[in-house]
């Protein structure tokens, strides 16, 4: 897990240095008017920043137009309890520092709430519990849009996530995302980091062939979202046959083409996860990047437990014909 996790954070970087490269050759063309060569430079000190600093860049793409789109399925989370005809909650058992339970999840006040808190008589016994759901066997989809609104927990040594999956990640290495793949619409760990203009970015990525030597994976970028630990924001993906897009708020951050793009359904998921191993707490945990340099969450007040990641929705839309 480990050097899948490095393979791809070096692939983001590599994609950076080339995006600042094509920025510098767009410089001579933008100098045709002063608000285009202004916004070049933007662009550039923000990707020397990423490089160096390792900043989260903000989201500079096409808005996408939801009146070329039609609702195809969603939850809104109205009712008083997890509607069971559209998601599976999960088993008890350890993930990583912490532990999954199904008692960790409620719907109240139009949203679902995941929560994140010590059980001293937890199921599995005392430790850091929270959850994840999906719609495997319910749910499973091939091309369209796809959204989550949603406010992230705030708490160090740990992160919330949006993100797809199929049973192909798991079957034998082909090379490509084509049998399926792990598709990461954003995941946050970045609360309480010391360089403040990195706690509200995300990270969006994406992985096939597995998780050991022969997989291949890309972290697109770590990407800016507003306040997203207090105030809603929306995290999709735009996915047809030949491409998938990525976005924040309605507004691109990165796209990808050619084996990264899967061509069988793929079920959704929403997760809490605690950092660590084998249900100890611990930085990062397997290696993770993306979180904090002090992202154990026995470092958080404890005042701040219990934590709710809370989703207004998630919804998937195909295009009108």
């Amino acid at each position: 897990m480990n050097d899948f996790l490095e393979r791809i954070y070096s692939y983001r970087e590599i994609v950076a240095l080339k995006r600042l490269w094509t920025a510098i050759k767009s410089l001579p063309l933008a100098v045709l008017t002063p608000k285009k060569f202004f916004v070049s430079l933007i662009v550039i000190a923000e990707l020397v920043s990423m490089l160096i600093f390792q900043t989260p860049q903000t989201p500079r793409g096409q808005k996408i137009n939801l009146d070329e789109w039609e609702l195809y399925w969603s939850d809104e989370f109205d009712g008083d309890e997890l509607d069971t005809t559209k998601w599976i909650p999960s088993y008890s058992y350890i993930r990583r520092g912490g532990i999954w339970d199904k008692g960790q999840v409620s719907v109240s006040d139009g949203t679902l709430k995941i929560r994140t808190e010590f059980l001293e008589n937890g199921p599995l016994g005392a430790g850091w519990y929270s959850a994840e759901i999906s719609t495997k066997g319910l749910f499973e989809k091939k091309y369209g849009y796809f959204e989550c609104r949603c406010i992230c927990p705030g708490g160090m040594g740990m992160w919330a996530a949006f993100w797809m999956l199929s049973e192909g990640m798991f079957a034998e290495p082909d090379g490509s995302a084509a049998d399926g793949c792990e598709i990461d619409l954003f995941e946050s760990g970045f609360f309480g980091h010391k360089d403040p203009r990195r706690v509200n970015g995300v990270n969006q990525a994406t992985g096939f062939d597995g998780y050991g030597e022969k997989s291949s994976g890309v972290v697109l970028g770590h990407y800016k979202g507003e306040n997203i630990f207090s105030q809603y924001n929306t995290y999709g993906l735009e996915w047809n046959e030949n491409e998938i897009i990525f976005y924040i708020n309605r507004v691109e951050t990165d796209r990808l083409t050619g084996k990264w793009v899967p061509q069988t359904e793929e079920y959704l998921l929403l997760s809490v996860e605690v950092a660590g191993t084998d249900g100890e707490t611990g930085i990062g945990g397997d290696g993770l990047p993306f979180l904090s340099e002090n992202s154990n969450i026995e470092n958080n007040d404890p005042s701040i437990f219990p934590l709710d990641f809370i989703v207004d929705y998630v919804k998937v839309y195909e295009r009108k014909s």
